[in-house]
């Protein structure tokens, strides 16, 4: 495997940008002042209301389950109208979804290419479908 050397001087794949310590220090900068909405993503309230969905649907990705008909464990809650777009539907919990890091890309990926609203509907049906059944 080739390697190259990271800026703070590790020894890293010649294939990523940079070690995992330094991602993870950019990642903190971004976060603090680039981020928008920063102040939703770390409230307290956030923190809560993210348990409680990921709870309340088991740890399962939705978007997987009725897109592709498999379990994948979901990490990451996802508004289904951005905060950028709202923001008085960011602790509402008709607007969120438990995804996979993953599906969370596609979905984003998604937004970009297709008609987001078209993409919108179809989460939020996968939410209702997944409400019912239980």
């Amino acid at each position: 495997m080739l390697t190259k050397l990271c800026r703070c001087g590790a020894m890293i794949p010649a294939t990523e940008s940079q070690c995992a310590k330094c991602k993870a220090k950019y990642q903190i900068n971004y976060d603090k002042y680039y981020r928008k909405n920063y102040d939703i993503y770390h409230s307290r309230q956030w923190v809560k209301l993210r348990k409680y969905v990921l709870v309340l649907f088991q740890y399962v990705d939705v978007y997987v389950y009725y897109k592709y008909g498999r379990i994948v464990p979901a990490c990451t809650v996802h508004h289904i109208v951005e905060v950028s777009e709202d923001i008085s539907k960011a602790y509402d919990v008709e607007n969120l979804i438990p995804v996979s890091d993953r599906s969370h890309r596609e979905i984003h990926q998604r937004y970009r290419q297709e008609d987001k609203l078209a993409v919108q509907r179809e989460l939020i049906s996968y939410l209702k479908d997944f409400k019912g059944r239980g």
